[in-house]
Protein backbone atom coordinates (compact mmCIF):
# COMPACT_ATOMS: atom_id res chain seq x y z
CA UNK A 1 0.00 0.00 0.00
CA UNK A 2 2.86 2.28 0.46
CA UNK A 3 4.78 1.33 -2.74
CA UNK A 4 1.68 2.16 -4.41
CA UNK A 5 0.89 5.59 -2.33
CA UNK A 6 4.58 6.49 -3.17
CA UNK A 7 4.19 5.11 -6.85
CA UNK A 8 0.91 8.08 -7.14
CA UNK A 9 3.21 10.85 -5.75
CA UNK A 10 5.90 9.97 -8.19
CA UNK A 11 3.13 9.99 -11.02
CA UNK A 12 1.61 13.18 -9.86
CA UNK A 13 5.26 14.95 -9.17
CA UNK A 14 6.40 14.38 -13.04
CA UNK A 15 2.60 15.47 -14.39
CA UNK A 16 3.15 18.74 -12.88
CA UNK A 17 6.99 19.08 -13.54
CA UNK A 18 5.47 18.40 -16.74
CA UNK A 19 2.24 20.80 -17.02
CA UNK A 20 5.05 23.48 -15.76
CA UNK A 21 7.63 22.99 -17.92
CA UNK A 22 4.66 23.52 -20.87
CA UNK A 23 3.64 26.23 -19.07
CA UNK A 24 6.74 28.45 -18.66
CA UNK A 25 7.67 27.59 -22.31
CA UNK A 26 4.99 29.28 -23.60
CA UNK A 27 5.27 32.33 -21.21
CA UNK A 28 8.66 32.18 -22.74
CA UNK A 29 7.98 31.98 -27.00
CA UNK A 30 5.11 34.39 -26.27
CA UNK A 31 7.64 36.78 -24.55
CA UNK A 32 10.40 36.38 -27.17
CA UNK A 33 8.12 36.73 -30.18
CA UNK A 34 7.05 40.13 -28.67
CA UNK A 35 9.94 41.11 -28.01
CA UNK A 36 11.18 40.75 -31.52
CA UNK A 37 8.01 42.84 -32.46
CA UNK A 38 8.93 45.29 -30.15
CA UNK A 39 12.30 45.44 -31.56
CA UNK A 40 11.12 46.24 -35.32
CA UNK A 41 8.73 48.62 -34.14
CA UNK A 42 11.64 50.35 -32.24
CA UNK A 43 13.20 50.50 -35.53
CA UNK A 44 10.38 52.06 -37.33
CA UNK A 45 9.71 54.51 -35.18
CA UNK A 46 13.55 55.21 -34.98
CA UNK A 47 13.37 55.63 -38.70
CA UNK A 48 10.19 58.00 -38.52
CA UNK A 49 11.81 60.04 -35.70
CA UNK A 50 14.81 60.69 -37.58
CA UNK A 51 13.21 61.83 -40.90
CA UNK A 52 11.01 63.93 -39.13
CA UNK A 53 14.29 65.77 -37.20
CA UNK A 54 15.61 66.17 -40.85
CA UNK A 55 12.53 67.43 -42.45
CA UNK A 56 12.28 70.02 -39.37
CA UNK A 57 16.29 70.67 -39.96
CA UNK A 58 15.78 71.09 -43.47
CA UNK A 59 13.12 73.21 -43.33
CA UNK A 60 9.96 71.24 -44.72
CA UNK A 61 6.82 72.61 -44.09
CA UNK A 62 4.64 69.78 -45.27
CA UNK A 63 5.71 67.51 -42.83
CA UNK A 64 2.20 65.89 -41.34
CA UNK A 65 1.98 64.77 -44.99
CA UNK A 66 5.10 63.27 -45.17
CA UNK A 67 4.68 61.84 -42.43
CA UNK A 68 1.79 60.41 -43.01
CA UNK A 69 3.20 58.78 -46.41
CA UNK A 70 6.28 57.24 -44.81
CA UNK A 71 3.95 55.27 -42.49
CA UNK A 72 2.27 53.89 -45.05
CA UNK A 73 4.73 52.87 -47.19
CA UNK A 74 6.39 51.26 -44.44
CA UNK A 75 2.93 49.74 -43.67
CA UNK A 76 2.72 48.58 -47.39
CA UNK A 77 6.37 47.51 -46.73
CA UNK A 78 5.66 45.01 -43.51
CA UNK A 79 2.42 43.57 -45.77
CA UNK A 80 3.95 43.40 -49.16
CA UNK A 81 5.26 39.54 -48.45
CA UNK A 82 1.60 38.57 -47.65
CA UNK A 83 -0.10 40.36 -50.71
CA UNK A 84 2.13 39.38 -53.29
CA UNK A 85 2.12 35.62 -51.81
CA UNK A 86 -1.59 35.85 -51.99
CA UNK A 87 -1.78 37.32 -54.85
CA UNK A 88 0.48 34.76 -56.68
CA UNK A 89 -1.45 32.50 -55.55
CA UNK A 90 -4.81 33.80 -56.72
CA UNK A 91 -3.55 34.03 -60.05
CA UNK A 92 -1.79 31.24 -60.32
CA UNK A 93 -5.05 29.36 -59.70
CA UNK A 94 -6.90 31.43 -62.38
CA UNK A 95 -4.54 31.04 -65.04
CA UNK A 96 -4.58 27.12 -64.31
CA UNK A 97 -8.73 27.41 -64.28
CA UNK A 98 -8.38 29.57 -67.57
CA UNK A 99 -5.72 27.30 -69.60
CA UNK A 100 -8.95 24.55 -69.49
CA UNK A 101 -11.03 26.51 -71.57
CA UNK A 102 -8.41 27.41 -74.08
CA UNK A 103 -8.08 26.52 -77.70
CA UNK A 104 -5.10 28.54 -79.04
CA UNK A 105 -1.63 27.19 -78.53
CA UNK A 106 -0.40 30.68 -78.92
CA UNK A 107 -2.98 31.36 -75.59
CA UNK A 108 -1.52 28.56 -74.11
CA UNK A 109 2.23 29.49 -74.37
CA UNK A 110 1.05 33.23 -73.04
CA UNK A 111 -0.53 31.48 -70.30
CA UNK A 112 2.49 29.50 -69.31
CA UNK A 113 5.26 32.76 -69.54
CA UNK A 114 2.41 34.81 -67.00
CA UNK A 115 2.61 31.54 -64.63
CA UNK A 116 6.58 31.40 -64.77
CA UNK A 117 6.98 35.67 -64.73
CA UNK A 118 4.35 35.81 -60.90
CA UNK A 119 5.59 32.37 -59.19
CA UNK A 120 4.17 31.47 -55.87
CA UNK A 121 6.65 30.49 -52.94
CA UNK A 122 5.07 27.74 -51.22
CA UNK A 123 7.75 27.45 -48.64
CA UNK A 124 6.63 31.12 -47.01
CA UNK A 125 6.12 31.25 -43.49
CA UNK A 126 3.36 33.88 -44.49
CA UNK A 127 1.63 31.06 -46.83
CA UNK A 128 1.67 28.25 -43.53
CA UNK A 129 5.28 26.91 -44.58
CA UNK A 130 6.75 25.29 -41.47
CA UNK A 131 9.71 24.17 -39.80
CA UNK A 132 8.73 20.58 -38.72
CA UNK A 133 12.52 19.61 -37.00
CA UNK A 134 16.47 20.52 -37.12
CA UNK A 135 19.17 18.54 -36.78
CA UNK A 136 22.37 21.32 -35.67
CA UNK A 137 24.64 22.87 -33.56
CA UNK A 138 23.71 26.25 -32.18
CA UNK A 139 25.80 29.51 -32.62
CA UNK A 140 24.74 30.97 -29.06
CA UNK A 141 25.20 29.16 -26.28
CA UNK A 142 22.76 26.74 -25.06
CA UNK A 143 21.44 25.31 -21.66
CA UNK A 144 19.98 21.90 -20.27
CA UNK A 145 16.30 24.40 -19.76
CA UNK A 146 17.16 25.86 -23.20
CA UNK A 147 17.11 22.17 -24.83
CA UNK A 148 14.19 20.74 -22.61
CA UNK A 149 12.01 23.79 -24.09
CA UNK A 150 13.17 23.54 -27.52
CA UNK A 151 14.78 26.80 -27.63
CA UNK A 152 18.13 26.21 -28.68
CA UNK A 153 17.87 28.29 -31.98
CA UNK A 154 16.44 31.69 -30.31
CA UNK A 155 19.36 33.58 -31.85
CA UNK A 156 18.81 32.46 -35.24
CA UNK A 157 15.99 30.46 -35.28
CA UNK A 158 15.35 28.12 -38.79
CA UNK A 159 12.37 29.63 -39.42
CA UNK A 160 13.69 32.87 -40.42
CA UNK A 161 14.84 31.01 -43.96
CA UNK A 162 11.06 31.17 -44.44
CA UNK A 163 11.00 35.16 -44.51
CA UNK A 164 11.20 37.60 -46.93
CA UNK A 165 13.72 39.55 -44.40
CA UNK A 166 16.55 39.62 -46.18
CA UNK A 167 18.70 41.83 -43.57
CA UNK A 168 22.14 41.25 -41.51
CA UNK A 169 21.90 38.50 -38.96
CA UNK A 170 17.86 37.77 -39.76
CA UNK A 171 19.03 34.26 -40.89
CA UNK A 172 19.36 30.14 -39.87
CA UNK A 173 22.96 30.36 -38.46
CA UNK A 174 24.58 26.66 -36.96
CA UNK A 175 27.87 26.10 -36.18
CA UNK A 176 30.30 24.26 -38.63
CA UNK A 177 30.75 20.81 -36.40
CA UNK A 178 28.96 18.76 -39.37
CA UNK A 179 25.93 18.98 -41.51
CA UNK A 180 22.53 20.57 -40.49
CA UNK A 181 19.34 19.13 -41.70
CA UNK A 182 16.35 21.11 -41.79
CA UNK A 183 12.65 19.29 -42.45
CA UNK A 184 10.03 22.09 -44.04
CA UNK A 185 6.64 21.57 -44.24
CA UNK A 186 5.50 23.54 -47.39
CA UNK A 187 1.85 25.65 -47.61
CA UNK A 188 0.70 22.95 -50.03
CA UNK A 189 1.49 19.69 -51.80
CA UNK A 190 2.83 20.77 -54.91
CA UNK A 191 4.71 19.59 -58.08
CA UNK A 192 8.19 21.22 -57.81
CA UNK A 193 10.03 22.47 -59.96
CA UNK A 194 12.59 24.80 -59.04
CA UNK A 195 14.07 26.27 -55.68
CA UNK A 196 15.66 29.15 -54.75
CA UNK A 197 18.23 30.19 -52.14
CA UNK A 198 19.55 34.08 -51.59
CA UNK A 199 21.71 35.12 -49.62
CA UNK A 200 22.61 38.65 -48.29
CA UNK A 201 25.23 40.86 -50.37
CA UNK A 202 28.65 41.77 -49.59
CA UNK A 203 27.41 45.33 -48.83
CA UNK A 204 24.94 44.92 -46.42
CA UNK A 205 27.56 42.49 -44.54
CA UNK A 206 28.74 44.56 -41.34
CA UNK A 207 32.14 43.25 -41.82
CA UNK A 208 31.86 42.75 -45.79
CA UNK A 209 32.53 38.74 -45.28
CA UNK A 210 30.12 36.31 -47.15
CA UNK A 211 32.29 33.14 -46.50
CA UNK A 212 29.07 31.93 -44.11
CA UNK A 213 26.82 31.10 -46.80
CA UNK A 214 25.82 27.71 -48.01
CA UNK A 215 27.96 26.16 -50.32
CA UNK A 216 27.18 22.30 -50.77
CA UNK A 217 23.57 20.81 -50.01
CA UNK A 218 20.87 18.43 -51.03
CA UNK A 219 17.52 18.19 -51.33
CA UNK A 220 15.92 15.26 -49.71
CA UNK A 221 11.65 14.76 -50.54
CA UNK A 222 9.68 13.00 -47.59
CA UNK A 223 6.69 11.70 -48.84
CA UNK A 224 3.29 10.47 -47.05
CA UNK A 225 4.57 7.13 -45.86
CA UNK A 226 7.81 9.21 -44.24
CA UNK A 227 9.57 7.21 -47.10
CA UNK A 228 12.97 9.68 -48.01
CA UNK A 229 14.03 10.27 -51.56
CA UNK A 230 16.90 12.62 -52.78
CA UNK A 231 16.40 14.96 -55.44
CA UNK A 232 20.09 15.94 -55.79
CA UNK A 233 22.79 17.66 -54.31
CA UNK A 234 23.65 20.88 -55.36
CA UNK A 235 25.99 24.11 -55.01
CA UNK A 236 25.47 27.41 -54.03
CA UNK A 237 28.14 30.06 -55.47
CA UNK A 238 27.71 32.89 -53.64
CA UNK A 239 28.06 35.18 -56.64
CA UNK A 240 29.04 38.79 -55.63
CA UNK A 241 27.34 40.10 -58.61
CA UNK A 242 24.67 37.85 -57.99
CA UNK A 243 22.89 36.85 -54.42
CA UNK A 244 20.38 34.73 -55.43
CA UNK A 245 20.41 31.25 -57.40
CA UNK A 246 17.77 29.37 -58.92
CA UNK A 247 17.89 25.32 -58.78
CA UNK A 248 15.80 23.21 -61.32
CA UNK A 249 14.78 20.80 -58.66
CA UNK A 250 11.70 18.20 -60.41
CA UNK A 251 9.17 15.69 -58.97
CA UNK A 252 6.79 13.90 -60.88
CA UNK A 253 4.58 13.50 -57.28
CA UNK A 254 3.10 16.13 -55.39
CA UNK A 255 5.29 16.17 -52.19
CA UNK A 256 4.74 18.53 -49.29
CA UNK A 257 7.67 17.89 -47.10
CA UNK A 258 11.62 18.52 -48.57
CA UNK A 259 14.44 18.16 -46.18
CA UNK A 260 17.58 20.52 -46.64
CA UNK A 261 20.69 18.86 -45.81
CA UNK A 262 23.40 21.47 -45.65
CA UNK A 263 26.80 20.15 -45.74
CA UNK A 264 29.95 22.97 -46.23
CA UNK A 265 29.85 26.91 -46.35
CA UNK A 266 32.18 29.29 -48.58
CA UNK A 267 35.22 28.96 -45.77
CA UNK A 268 33.50 30.87 -42.88
CA UNK A 269 35.59 28.73 -39.98
CA UNK A 270 33.08 29.15 -37.33
CA UNK A 271 29.54 29.13 -38.56
CA UNK A 272 27.51 28.81 -41.20
CA UNK A 273 24.17 31.27 -42.34
CA UNK A 274 21.41 30.57 -44.31
CA UNK A 275 19.05 33.27 -45.45
CA UNK A 276 15.96 32.38 -47.87
CA UNK A 277 14.75 29.54 -49.37
CA UNK A 278 11.76 29.37 -51.69
CA UNK A 279 10.17 26.49 -53.11
CA UNK A 280 8.48 26.85 -56.13
CA UNK A 281 6.40 24.25 -58.25
CA UNK A 282 2.42 23.36 -59.50
CA UNK A 283 -0.36 22.55 -57.25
Amino acid sequence: MIQMNRFRICVCYVITTLLISIFVYSLISNNIQNARELKRLREEMDEIAHLVLHNSVSGHRDTSNHLSELVDTMIKKRLSGIWEDLFNLKKSLKIKQDAKGMESPEDVENSAMAAIVERVNFASDELGAKILSISAEPICPTSFLKSCLGMEFSCNPPINMLRSTMKPGNCFGFRNTGSAEVTVQLSHEILLDQILLEHIPRHQSPTGDTTSAPKDFEIIAIYGDLHEFSLGKYRFHNDPKRTSQYFTVLTSDRVGILKFRFQTNHGHPSYTCVYRIAVYGRL
